[in-house]
């Protein structure tokens, strides 16, 4: 039994005994289904290639953008007065650049000059290709309303390109070029500057919202900072059109060097005007304080000499004045500032380097920073809307902090003024013995002093503004113009195609294992060896002849060769000449019971052995059809007497050797019939007549009669089918070997078919074997797939 249950040459499953993966049986397992593979390879690929060839590629277009660092610094002297007001002194930070780059505004704008809303394609049979810059007509937009879904017009040209026909959801008709066609959304005119060929491909126009189209090129955008230590903005787009990508990008360093221009233009406009509405001011004043030295001198006859003995005091207070005078001109600047503020409308503050109090420094950054976007945000939006409500509100609240610092200021420089002011009175007082009427001279002179010293330090910083303006460089530059990458970013055809091949593989890998996954039935010996320990005596092939009888007498076909050995396999079961009885059954109707029982039979008859087969499946019998016999007598004629045993044996055409006990009228109580113990004395009187004597029989898992006949047999062997047999149908094998109640129970397995798994021992053996002997036939069988063996013969 050892050596029967080992040579099983049913194939093995992808598990080792070990429980490791037999990696052997898997290629080969998958190898069976190469077509499989190739196709569904093949199909993929084909789709990549059809995919690729009419999607749409996008180019990725790259563009590089230096910040400059411009660092400005007060001079260290105090007596310039004109690089005290520093106006243009900025710290540019790259991440704030970044984020003005990234707004929804900038790109806007990008999109309004460029008129990026409105597009055109030319629309082929399988997908259409964008005429940037290359439509030979041009789309005037006059009217567009907000908030609308993209619009699509189908144009057709005619009449040698006078003409065309629009057609889409809103309108419908046939216009001439330069009409306005209107619809419920948009109005546009068609212009074309050239000739148009009517022949062409026809024409789509689309039309979005700019803020649609904003946020779609804001979403393709992407802004880095590669290195931390360099301040460079890399700017990457993704377009379908590289041209148009390229324009772009450089619209959009256009636009943003415009926008920092316009900003700095803005603060030097505030402060010339701040500048000469105090220029105004001064003029007056100093125009009345030299009316007042004219007017004194005539009225007193005053000589412009100094004495000798005043010139030294002279000297010091003149010291002293020069001091008050910067003084005085350090809070009337303040006072300006002061008054600048103090205005209702919101405007630029100059920074005045006179001012060193870094809180008051960074409140009028922050402050110019909120009036810049408060007059940015009303270049579309009105004033009374809750942005700019916001801003003002955030404007008070900054004011309020610099009128503080302001006022504290005022009050530290009027106490250092005060000081400068007592040490004067001082000098003063040791001149008193001079001329009453100098002292007054000089008190109007310092004056005039002041208020001139005050003129030309603003008219200087008008003229400093002026040409600060008229030069005005921008904060940037652009190191790298927008370029296209050569190759498309997407779809990337290498990756498209290993995806393509990935999926044609797991495709079919994922139906063979769901097909395996979700079947069944007996495959492999690893089935049967798993749910049972009855040995497999034999195997037998997938016929792929339609013969019934297969195992003639000088047939060499690999089927033939498998009844042999299973001969010889039966000389394991049956030991002596008492044992004679072999009884054949299975799980269903099906499996081959009568098939085998016919070339067994031939098989033993062949070998000069006595055979009769004995048909007692009482309910379907077969045996006697495929054998072309009749069956109007037979083993239950036999028991209710209406023959004679002698009468039962009929001989069959295959071979002498081999005779028939057909079933004979079908009873109504086959399995009372074989317990009458008539059945004993019959096989008692065939073992005297037979060397073997093969019962063919019902089906054990469905009636009980194969259990019935088994205390007769000496050798019980149970067909199973592969991919046929359930596997849980082989606990009934189980059942009755453990609980004996088949003697000698043994296993064959029926319709192995030979070229559809790995580890098929016949495959092997015989082949190389004993291929000298095989006919042609059976190489053709071999090749033969997807018919049914059980047309006629294997189905018992």
């Amino acid at each position: 039994m050892e050596n029967i249950q080992h040579n099983s040459q049913l194939p093995p499953a992808i598990f080792e005994e070990d429980g490791g993966l037999d990696f052997k049986k898997i290629i080969y397992t998958f190898l069976q289904y190469w077509l499989w593979f190739a196709a569904a390879v093949f199909i993929c690929l084909l789709i990549a290639f059809l995919y690729l060839r009419y999607s749409t590629p996008v180019y990725q277009i790259n563009s590089k953008i230096l910040i400059k660092d411009d660092k400005g610094s007060p001079s260290s002297d105090q007596a310039d007065l004109l690089s005290q007001l520093d106006i243009f002194n900025t710290q540019n930070n790259v991440n704030n650049e970044k984020e003005v780059l990234q707004t929804h505004y900038l790109v806007r704008k990008v999109v309004d000059e460029m008129q990026l809303n409105v597009s055109c394609f030319a629309v082929g049979s399988l997908k259409s290709t964008e005429l940037y810059k290359k439509s030979p007509f041009r789309v005037k937009l006059i009217y567009l309303k907000d908030s609308v879904p993209t619009q699509y017009f189908n144009i057709k040209f005619s009449d040698n390109g006078s003409a065309f026909t629009i057609q889409s959801d809103s309108v419908n008709g046939k216009y001439r070029l330069n009409d306005t066609v209107k619809t419920t959304n948009a109005s546009f005119v068609i212009q074309a500057p050239g000739f148009i060929n009517d022949q062409e491909d026809n024409y789509q126009i689309t039309i979005s919202t700019p803020d649609a189209v904003a946020e779609k090129y804001l979403h393709n955008l992407n802004f880095d900072i590669d290195d931390k230590q360099a301040s460079v903005i890399q700017i990457s787009l993704e377009e379908t059109v590289p041209a148009k990508g390229e324009d772009i990008l450089n619209k959009l360093y256009e636009v943003y060097t415009r926008m920092n221009e316009e900003d700095k233009n803005k603060i030097a406009d505030s402060t010339i005007s701040f500048i000469d509405e105090r220029l105004a001011i001064v003029s007056a004043e100093l125009s009345g304080v030299e009316k007042d030295i004219e007017h004194f001198k005539v009225r007193n006859q005053l000589s412009t000499d100094m004495t000798e003995q005043a010139t030294l005091a002279l000297n010091n207070a003149s010291d002293l004045q020069k001091q008050l005078t910067q003084q005085d001109v350090q809070i009337s600047v303040v006072q300006s500032i002061e008054d600048h503020l103090e205005s209702n409308e919101p405007r630029i503050v100059p920074t005045a380097a006179v001012i060193q109090d870094p809180t008051y420094i960074s409140a009028v950054q922050e402050y110019n920073t909120l009036v810049l976007e408060r007059d940015r945000q009303l270049q579309t939006t009105k004033s009374d809307n809750p942005v700019i409500k916001n801003l003002d509100n955030q404007i008070d609240a900054v004011k309020k902090n610099l009128l503080i610092s302001l006022e504290n200021i005022k009050k530290e420089m009027q106490i250092a003024r005060d000081e400068l002011a007592n040490k004067n009175t001082e000098l003063l007082g040791q001149i008193k013995t001079g001329p009453e009427k100098e002292r007054v001279f000089l008190d109007i002179s310092r004056q005039q002093d002041v208020k001139q010293q005050l003129y030309l330090y603003l008219l200087q910083k008008r003229e400093e503004t002026a040409i600060s303006k008229s030069g005005t460089l921008a904060n940037s530059r652009l190191i790298e113009p927008g370029k296209s990458d050569a190759e498309p970013f997407k779809p990337k055809k290498s990756l498209f195609y290993l995806v393509a091949f990935c999926v044609g593989i797991f495709l079919p890998t994922g139906g063979i294992y769901l097909k395996n996954l979700l079947n069944n039935t007996v495959t492999d010996s690893t089935d049967i060896i798993k749910e049972t320990n009855a040995p497999v005596v034999g195997e037998i092939g997938h016929n792929a002849t339609g013969k019934t009888i297969v195992a003639e007498q000088n047939s060499r076909t690999a089927l033939a060769e498998q009844f042999r050995a299973l001969r010889t396999n039966l000389q394991f079961l049956l030991k002596g000449k008492e044992q004679q009885i072999i009884m054949i059954t299975s799980s269903a109707s099906g499996e081959g019971k009568s098939f085998l029982t016919i070339n067994l039979g031939s098989t033993l008859a062949i070998s000069n052995k006595k055979v009769v087969l004995v048909e007692l499946d009482l309910r379907k019998p077969k045996l006697s059809k495929e054998l072309g016999m009749p069956n109007e007598t037979g083993f239950t004629d036999y028991l209710i007497s209406k023959c004679k045993k002698e009468e039962l044996i009929k001989p069959t055409s295959i071979h002498p050797n081999l005779f028939i006990i057909s079933s004979g009228t079908i009873p109504p109580n086959p399995a009372e019939l074989l317990l009458n113990s008539e059945v004993d004395d019959l096989f008692t009187w065939l073992k005297t007549k037979f060397d073997y004597i093969i019962v063919d029989t019902p089906p054990a898992g469905v009636v009980i009669d194969a259990v019935l006949i088994g205390r007769l047999a000496d050798a019980s062997i149970y067909v199973i089918r592969q991919r046929y047999t359930l596997k849980q149908q082989l606990q009934i094998v189980n059942d009755f070997k453990q609980n004996e109640k088949m003697p000698n129970l043994s296993i064959i397995v029926n319709d192995v078919q030979l070229n559809k798994h790995y580890g098929y021992g016949y495959k092997y053996g015989y082949h190389y074997g004993y291929g000298y002997g095989y006919n042609s036939d059976y190489y053709s069988d071999r090749k033969k797939s997807g018919r049914n063996f059980f047309k006629k013969t294997n189905k018992a």
